[in-house]
């Protein structure tokens, strides 16, 4: 009487992967090829990617793969009381009082050094927070902090590996106790001399950006985006080495409006936001913050991605992967909007055309320059690894292959030019060593985003064979180096 029932609709999505209903499906070049000429298609297979893949519920058994947003809806969101909330202030006036900010307004960088808490401010105690009920009291003061070890055992252990290291006398030997050390620092409980190893990373922010802004302040053609740099207090910083799911709704408050103070932030703004080594832009979602609910929430997505940075180094890892969290800073920045409304990939990144630049500041040369987005790294990465029948590494995929044409046009069209360019400014930025540099396009602007040593930085294929250096390394933090700078 009604006839036969008819299937479910596919999604945009799903029909283009299906081919269309086709009796051959098309590959997965093919369908670029589809999506690069019309785009309506790929408007329809974007916003079903959208709706039908990003918007669906995390997947809780594989931590990696959850953003920090989901993490902190799937955190206890219980009500802080007036009397936490004035706990609270104390304890964040006790952070305020032990964090160096290094600002940059995009035309002038600053040092600031905190105030020190007034003398007749008494200082919050642990009967202070033990007032309070377990499952909301504060997880951290200015001078206290929940830790599985002992006081000094960290730094003890540490640098009696790197000790080892050192006197190693096979290479087996000093690579098997080196990388114990790097673990270490990455995940064991903090003390004062193992927050000060942490500081000696030249791959930090903090260390090379002043350096950069002495050379960028004196030419026109760069632009770098305003950012604010901490030294993480800590025993906010010692956070991140507890379970994340066991942090309390009264810990989380002091951590978001600290971050609120600290970073001066504006709801009405969007950031971009890291750890000094570490943005977690693969899936974009940790890194851009916009609309007032998430600004009020960065600090939560700061703590989150250095907690997921610690877990690459776990022994549990597969593979066990140090140094992406060794830092104890914190960056907040501005967010460049896109103005050519780029396809994205990385779940919201917009593939703009980047550029990474090796340089010798020694020589004053630049040793080679190369497509961030490198199209065989690219295609393999979405194309071929185990994940690449997952719908987010075949939208991903598909995207970069119909954007390829255009983004690499853009790239050999101005390569030469940013060449020249960073090659100018290199005696005017005081660092030793090699580098690399990364250069992002955003319309006719070019922006410095990023560096790092150049022997720990992909892409190096561009390097004549033999002009690749490896710094030296010295992880002795020496007591009177500034909070920021080499």
């Amino acid at each position: 009487m009604f006839g036969k029932k008819r299937k479910p609709r596919k999604s945009p999505m799903e029909a283009i992967l299906s081919g269309g209903g086709l009796e051959t499906p098309m590959s997965k070049d093919e369908i670029a090829e589809m999506l690069k000429v019309s785009p309506e298609a790929l408007e329809a297979f974007e916003k079903s990617y959208q709706n039908d893949i990003l918007s669906a519920p995390p997947d809780t058994d594989n931590f990696f793969a959850i953003n920090a947003k989901q993490a902190s809806e799937m955190q206890d969101k219980a009500k802080i009381d007036a009397a936490i909330k004035t706990l609270n202030d104390r304890i964040i006036a006790e952070l305020m009082a032990q964090t160096p900010i290094c600002c940059y307004d995009g035309t002038d960088l600053t040092i600031r050094y905190p105030e020190p808490m007034p003398e007749d401010a008494p200082p919050v105690t642990p009967e202070d927070v033990y007032a309070f009920p377990k499952e909301i009291r504060p997880q951290l003061t200015g001078n206290c902090a929940k830790s599985d070890v002992p006081p000094a055992a960290t730094s003890s252990t540490l640098l009696s590996m790197y000790r080892a290291s050192l006197n190693a006398t096979s290479f087996g030997e000093r690579k098997y106790y080196y990388g114990l050390f790097r673990q270490g620092l990455d995940i064991l409980d903090l003390d004062a001399i193992a927050y000060r190893i942490l500081g000696t990373n030249p791959n930090a922010m903090g260390y090379w950006f002043p350096a950069l802004i002495e050379g960028v302040k004196k030419q026109d053609f760069f632009k770098v985006p305003k950012t604010k740099i901490i030294k993480v207090p800590l025993t906010m910083l010692q956070l991140s080495r507890t379970e994340y799911t066991a942090l309390t709704p009264g810990t989380m408050d002091i951590v978001d409006r600290f971050c609120q103070q600290v970073f001066e932030l504006d709801e009405s703004k969007d950031y971009f936001i890291k750890t000094g080594t570490y943005s977690s832009k693969f899936d974009f979602r940790n890194a851009k913050v916009t609309g007032a609910k998430e600004v009020r929430e960065l600090g939560e997505y700061l703590l989150f991605i250095q907690y997921q940075a610690q877990q690459m180094a776990s022994p549990l890892a597969t593979p066990c992967i140090y140094g992406v969290s060794t830092t104890n800073e914190w960056v907040v920045r501005e967010y460049i909007p896109d103005p050519e409304n780029n396809p994205c990939i990385y779940k919201g990144l917009p593939l703009r055309t980047e550029y990474r630049l090796f340089v010798d500041f020694d020589e004053c040369l630049v040793l080679g320059v190369n497509p961030y987005w490198d199209p065989d790294v690219m295609k393999q990465r979405f194309g071929h690894e185990a994940d690449a029948d997952s719908p987010h590494q075949i939208h991903d995929y598909l995207v970069y292959k119909a954007h390829e044409e255009r983004l690499m046009g853009r790239y050999n069209d101005n390569a030469d030019i940013v060449r020249s360019h960073v090659l100018a400014m290199l005696p005017d930025i005081p660092l030793t060593g090699q580098w690399s540099v990364d250069v992002m396009q955003s319309g006719n602007d070019f922006y410095i985003i990023d560096m790092a040593t150049a022997d720990t930085s992909a892409l190096s294929g561009c390097v004549p064979c033999g002009a690749l250096k490896s710094r030296e390394e010295d992880w002795i933090p020496k007591l009177d180096a500034p909070p920021f700078g080499s």
